[in-house]
């Protein structure tokens, strides 16, 4: 059996005088002896494994601030092997292999911590991978190894394999097969648990205050505002306020992304913005004010969202029908990749008529009584590049491959027809003021689920009731509130001026996204008939618009 000494043989330890940044935090420590060598130099020093964990190191999160820190990330676990060095030293004893559980917490359950369970697995065998024997494990504190009495069961399991084995800590060694270190031991665990449960209600209310005050979010500061997250920084947050308003009017999100890369913006990080980080930005709710916790937006008492003190980009409104513009997957509220298209149009199509256009070639085929029968192909058209200067992409049928027209003659004859029709349009436009009609049955959802979460605060509705009548009742909350949205997207959209698409068009304010939108309005489709054969003069009267 291995007992601790008061002096520490020598030599114990070739990184005793080590500072933290210069420690190897996993594996066996430099400079060791082999392990026959150094069982036959030290025969009754016991060889202990040592175990380092912290729950959040920061400065692996935050580069900018752990730039003005004279703390690295990995420094906390370093120190923490360092002191387990020199209390091992002053036990008698050697660390044979170090354990290092950085930015892990120990108190969550969905979190593995590979090292500890490396750890328990050597425990187990009863010697590290290298070889050495062990005989006890050493801490910085007992809560490094456990914050759940689950994580100290598996150890104490593990280390009294073996009954002479100890467990170090700056208090010094003990036996935890004895009955009065397990009832110590055991409390202490019971002890901690309830401090994480206590550190992780702080931080919820404490979250829970700064939103009920009205203030912004912690962290990095978000785009659009200054470092105070209340004021906005100018430069960012007009950016903001045009690709909202840009993409309710159709844009598409690349659009939005190259006027951002030509104003000179990046993201707060300093990286380029993309199409999803744009998203994201356009789509949280702090852009008209409102709060979200968790991937929800948060509500008063009678079920409208908290208002915030900071500077705001936009309007509810706005906000509401941007976030219709997207998928359910793609919005702050709902991270996910993909971007759909507002019309609903295949991303890929990179010519304005692509898909409208429909082939009218004649196909002769032979029936089934041998007759010669003749059908109209209808297959859609789509554009391909050329190497003819005259018309460097053309339209191509996708089906029968035997109908091919000018791309730019198509094009322009488009233009003309969508710009003929719009002057007609305006002559009789009347704007339309609709209100959304299940408006009454959202405000009757709202507030019966916020009655029910008043109910369920108060111990008027048990925990069972208010969790079986809740989930369907803020699913329908929701679904309404997307239906709302996209009601007073597609209202807003319809209350456009003809003359005004006309002058958005003419001018090239419109994308490519936003005039195959304006198309597809005004036509169901256009026919395509067969060119002559050996006649290379573009010809608009093979196109027959087929008018919406």
């Amino acid at each position: 059996m291995h007992t601790a000494r008061s002096q520490p043989a020598a030599p114990l330890s070739a990184v005793e005088d080590e500072g933290p940044d210069d420690l190897e935090l996993r594996g066996r420590p430099a400079g060791l002896a082999p392990p026959e060598e150094l069982v036959r130099l030290h025969p009754e020093t016991p060889f202990l494994l040592s175990y380092s964990r912290i729950s959040d190191d920061w400065r692996k999160h935050n580069r900018k601030k752990a730039a003005t820190s004279s703390w690295t990330a990995g420094k906390g676990v370093a120190n923490q092997h360092r002191r387990n060095d020199k209390n091992a030293a002053r036990h008698g004893a050697l660390i044979v292999h170090r354990y290092t559980d950085n930015d892990l917490s120990a108190s969550k359950r969905d979190v593995v911590r590979p090292d500890f369970q490396a750890m328990l697995r050597d425990l187990h065998r009863g010697h590290t991978p290298e070889g050495y024997p062990v005989h006890g494990v050493i801490c910085a504190d007992q809560d490094r190894v456990q914050r759940t009495s689950r994580d100290w069961e598996d150890f104490v399991d593990a280390l009294t394999i073996d009954t002479s084995r100890r467990f170090y800590t700056p208090s010094g060694p003990m036996d935890l097969t004895e009955e009065s270190e397990i009832i110590k031991t055991g409390i202490m665990a019971v002890v901690n648990k309830a401090e994480s449960l206590k550190k992780k209600r702080r931080i919820r209310d404490w979250h829970r205050d700064r939103i009920l005050d009205g203030l912004p979010h912690s962290g990095p500061r978000p785009f659009g505002w200054e470092e105070d997250r209340e004021t906005l920084r100018r430069v960012e947050s007009d950016y903001l306020a045009w690709s909202i308003d840009e993409r309710i009017k159709g844009k598409a999100m690349s659009t939005l992304c190259a006027e951002a890369k030509r104003r000179g913006l990046t993201g707060t990080r300093g990286v380029e913005i993309s199409p999803q980080t744009l998203t994201q930005m356009m789509t949280a709710p702090r852009v008209c004010g409102y709060r979200a916790n968790r991937g929800q937006l948060v509500l008063e008492d009678d079920g409208s969202p908290i208002a915030g003190k900071w500077e705001t980009v936009t309007t509810p409104e706005k906000w509401r029908a941007v976030c219709a513009t997207f998928g359910p997957g793609s919005t702050y509220l709902a991270r996910g990749s993909g971007t759909p298209s507002i019309t609903g149009i295949p991303k890929t199509i990179k010519y304005l008529g692509s898909t409208l256009l429909r082939c009218q070639y004649r196909i002769e085929e032979e029936g089934k009584d041998g007759a010669i029968k003749t059908r109209v192909c209808n297959g859609p058209m789509s554009g391909t590049p050329t190497k003819s200067k005259r018309s460097p992409y053309v339209y191509n049928c996708r089906s029968c491959s035997r109908n091919s027209v000018s791309g730019p003659m198509v094009d322009k004859q488009l233009q003309r027809l969508v710009l003929a029709k719009l002057k007609k349009a305006q002559a009789t436009f009347v704007p339309v003021k609709a209100a959304w009609p299940d408006g009454k049955k959202l405000q009757q959802k709202a507030d019966k689920l916020a009655e029910l979460e008043r109910q369920w605060q108060d111990d008027e509705v048990s925990d069972a009731m208010f969790y079986r009548l809740a989930p369907p009742l803020e699913r329908e909350v929701k679904k309404l509130r997307n239906e709302r949205a996209k009601f007073e997207l597609a209202a807003a959209t319809k209350n456009e001026a003809p003359s005004d698409v006309a002058k958005k068009w003419i001018s090239g304010e419109y994308d490519l996204t936003q005039k195959r939108k304006v198309l597809f309005e005004i036509f169901v489709a256009v026919q395509v008939l067969p060119g002559k054969k050996g006649n290379k003069t573009p010809n608009p009267k093979r196109l027959i618009p087929v008018w919406n």
